[in-house]
């Protein structure tokens, strides 16, 4: 998640809704970088269909089960497969599935038929109780998965039952609502209808995994490419930890003779300018870039920019920081950031500063209107005046003349600018607050933030499927993403009635609209900062390739290199 944080979620409705869900939602779309061939009407291929592409971090995980990011992701989605895949207009499809599954009358039971030519790696099939086998892991309290409430999210039968130790289905994993009727049968079981729930199986927490095979590698699976059994478009060849990993086409997926680049070169670059000029000297076909080299592509047909689905916020540690409990405190600290300039003439690539968390182009509701349509602007619109008065007035109430903070960010070049922006605004706006920023390499960042170490910290959300509830249920009492202390009962409730109201869209979305002006206008429990975009170029060259608006960094599997 740069801003690929996944520390996200839970999920949800009707096939109705989803049909109008799925085609709204769809707009924020992703973007093709084709170029074109100078002008020539006719497509030559290259000899060699290789891409050589970037990534800002390095791979933290390679156990499906512990991944919460968007590199790892991108990587285990790229070299295994689940029943479905997105494609280019971010639209779920059969994957491993064959074909859409037949759905029951009460849409609660979902059978899905395994492509029978689906293979490992290794030659051996891709069976529905490589299915069972993996997603009962993912659930099971041993594992200890952060996204093993996904399951639960997207309503599998159980699943919470499962992950709850008061209940009486604790830890009983053969519960789980998936059953594999036969090798090339999969059935799933839902607690009530979920109309995202085909986007929600792209996620890389639904892959299937082949039981020998993990049982095999034990603590080392995922920790090199040979502790990797493959069944997607491409097999990883190669990890250099910290510095890259290569991919090889897999001759064995089912969709192989559709699929071009046979090989992709992924280097670690922090710093933007190594990458502008590994870039301009022909070493990477494309590359994400930072605001100071917006200027020097812009208007070219190599550069794109695409407004990401995602938000990105500060995160306050109420259990850590007793004087964030405060609510003048942390309406004071989103008072005093202006994020407008911060988008403007720091980050440069798109972005817009943002006063909300679901974001805009996102997803339209049963009256086809986006979600922030009742509130564009966002929540909390108290300036920096106002900002410094409820500072003020927190002083006194807490009894103190000063507070000294610690903002957590990621050890890159453009994480830590926005970090030594939002301290500075803090700072001049709130006399007697000082702002210490702590740069953490992105695995390390991640394993603090997720224990709660910290104070403050900017993080971002990647939506797990297409859905509001997306970005909103990660603020529930004891959700494993909320790892701030913050819990509100009304707001557990609105998401709570969210969830059961799947027979009614249009109530449902008005929950939803409630709970998020409830999270930032009256709790103020997080403080969006922006909605991020990316600005990157790409070679003219290669078409097809895709930064998707939410999901993998990167998509590859629909790109091509034309003779140049």
């Amino acid at each position: 998640m740069n801003g690929k944080r996944k520390v996200k979620w839970t999920l949800f409705l009707s096939l109705m809704l989803v049909l109008s869900m799925f085609l709204a939602a769809c707009s924020s779309g992703s973007k093709d970088t084709s170029g074109s061939a100078g002008g020539s009407g006719k497509e030559e291929l290259a000899k060699d269909q290789v891409l050589n592409l970037m990534e800002p971090v390095d791979i933290p995980s390679l156990n499906w089960t512990q991944i919460t990011d968007t590199t790892s992701s991108t990587t285990i989605g790229m070299v295994t497969s689940g029943l479905m895949r997105f494609d280019q207009n971010m639209e779920p499809k059969p994957d491993m599935a064959d074909g859409m599954p037949k759905i029951s009358k009460d849409k609660k039971v979902y059978t899905f038929k395994i492509r029978k030519d689906a293979k490992w790696s290794d030659g051996s099939p891709v069976t529905a109780n490589d299915f069972v086998f993996a997603w009962r892991k993912m659930v099971d309290p041993k594992t200890a998965s952060q996204y093993a409430f996904i399951f639960a999210s997207a309503n599998i039968k159980n699943a919470a039952k499962i992950d709850d130790k008061k209940s009486p289905l604790f830890g009983k994993v053969d519960q789980l609502g998936v059953k594999a009727l036969d090798d090339h049968t999969l059935q799933v079981t839902l607690e009530k209808p979920t109309p995202y729930l085909l986007s929600t199986l792209c996620s890389a927490s639904f892959i299937p995994q082949k039981k020998e095979f993990v049982e095999k590698e034990g603590n080392n699976l995922g920790q090199e490419p040979k502790d990797l059994l493959s069944n997607g478009p491409y097999i990883l060849t190669k990890w250099n930890h910290g510095s890259g990993w290569s991919f090889k086409k897999n001759e064995n997926y089912w969709n192989a003779k559709n699929i071009h680049i046979e090989k992709v070169n992924v280097s670690v670059l922090k710093q933007k300018s190594t990458a502008v000029n590994l870039y301009n000297t022909g070493k990477l076909d494309s590359t994400l870039i930072d605001s100071e080299f917006v200027d020097q592509f812009k208007g070219k047909p190599d550069y794109h920019s695409t407004l990401m689905a995602a938000p990105y916020f500060i995160r306050l540690n109420q259990a850590k920081v007793p004087a964030l409990k405060n609510e003048k405190v942390r309406k004071a600290i989103y008072g005093s950031i202006d994020r407008d300039t911060m988008a403007k003439d720091l980050i440069k690539d798109g972005s817009v500063g943002a006063k909300y968390i679901v974001p805009k182009g996102f997803a339209k509701g049963p009256d086809h209107k986006d979600f922030r349509s009742t509130s564009p602007n966002g929540f909390n619109a108290a300036d920096k005046q106002q900002a410094k008065k409820l500072w003020e007035q927190a002083k006194t109430d807490l009894g103190i003349k000063s507070l000294k903070l610690d903002l957590m960010t990621q050890d890159q070049d453009k994480s830590v600018k926005i970090a030594e922006y939002v301290a500075n605004q803090i700072e001049k706006n709130l006399p007697g607050v000082s702002v210490n920023v702590l740069k953490q390499p992105w695995g390390q960042y991640l394993k603090l933030e997720s224990a709660g170490h910290y104070q403050m910290s900017i993080s971002g959300w990647s939506p797990d499927y297409l859905d509001p509830m997306t970005f909103l249920d990660m603020w529930t009492t004891g959700n494993p993403m909320n790892r701030m202390g913050y819990s509100d009962k009304k707001y557990d409730q609105l998401i709570d009635e969210a969830n059961n109201l799947g027979a009614e869209p249009q109530k449902r979305w008005e929950k939803m609209q409630e709970a998020e002006k409830l999270l930032l206008d009256k709790d103020t429990a997080v403080i969006p900062l922006y909605q991020r975009a990316n600005a990157y170029v790409t070679k003219p060259y290669v078409k097809g390739l895709i930064y998707p608006s939410f999901g993998f960094d990167l998509d590859w599997t629909h790109a091509k290199v034309l003779k140049h």
